[in-house]
This record gives C-alpha cells, structure tokens and sequence, in this order.
C-alpha cells in the first residue's frame, strides 16, 4: 500500500507541551508504556490515563503497542514529537472520525503490512473507547 500523499500531523517536531490535552494524553500514555516503569507498561499507561478518567483504555493500548514492536517512542521528558508518535496520533484519530483507510496508510508507515493490519483491531477498539469516554482526538486533515 502506498502512503505517499497521506497528510503530516501539525505538531510534527513541536514541542510535546503544545500538543492539545487528548493528544498529550495519548503521547504520555504510550512513552510511559514504552518506559516500562514498575508498575509495568499498563499501569505505567493507566496511571497517565486515570488524568482523563480513561485508565480502561490502557488495555486497549497494550495490545496496539505490542503490535507495533518496531514503533519508536520517545522517553517520558522528551520534548519533540517525533514521526512515529506524530503518526501513531492521527491513526487514532483518524478511526475516531471513521477514516480507518487512512488509519491503515499511517499505520504503514510504522509497521510493514502485515503488522500494520495486526495492528488495525487494536487501533480502531482503542480509538472508539476513548471516544465514548470524551477523550477525542483532533480531526485528521
């Protein structure tokens, strides 16, 4: 599949304080997962997500980061949004708005085919329950 022409998420290389909160949620949840501190990668995640009320949704990212065992997330106090947690980002919020082809093409990007369409259950289940619990991600382009 190609994903030439997908679009760029806007903070690419912005500074993870400016995201907005639901994006910064998400980015904190899936660095504090990548860390594996000692409550382990869910209740790292949990932890962060209890913030919004959504500590659930924590098992629901587990499944998706594992998934994606090539994803590059950075460390908890990094301050630069880099590409993969830029795409992994608009994937969510793509299937949030029911785009989930172009959720599949960004998930190209972090993943080959096969892992990207592995990876495709657990991005459309994540994305729908922090929907229900109000945590909505910014409208992809």
């Amino acid at each position: 599949m190609a994903t030439r022409g997908l679009p760029t998420w806007p903070h690419l290389n912005d500074q993870a304080d400016s995201l907005p909160e639901p994006e910064r949620l998400l980015l904190d949840a899936a660095r504090a997962w990548a860390g594996r501190g000692p409550a382990g990668p869910v209740g790292e995640a949990a932890l962060i997500l209890a913030a919004a009320g959504a500590e659930g949704t924590a098992l629901l990212l587990d499944p998706l980061l594992r998934a994606l065992p090539g994803l590059q997330l950075g460390c908890t106090l990094c301050p630069i949004v880099n590409q993969p947690e830029a795409a992994l980002l608009l994937a969510i919020g793509a299937v949030q708005q029911g785009r989930r082809g172009m959720a599949l093409g960004l998930l190209h990007r972090l993943a080959p085919p096969l892992g990207a369409y592995r990876a495709m259950p657990g991005l459309i289940q994540l994305g729908l329950a922090l929907k229900r619990g109000g945590v909505t991600l910014a409208a992809p382009l």
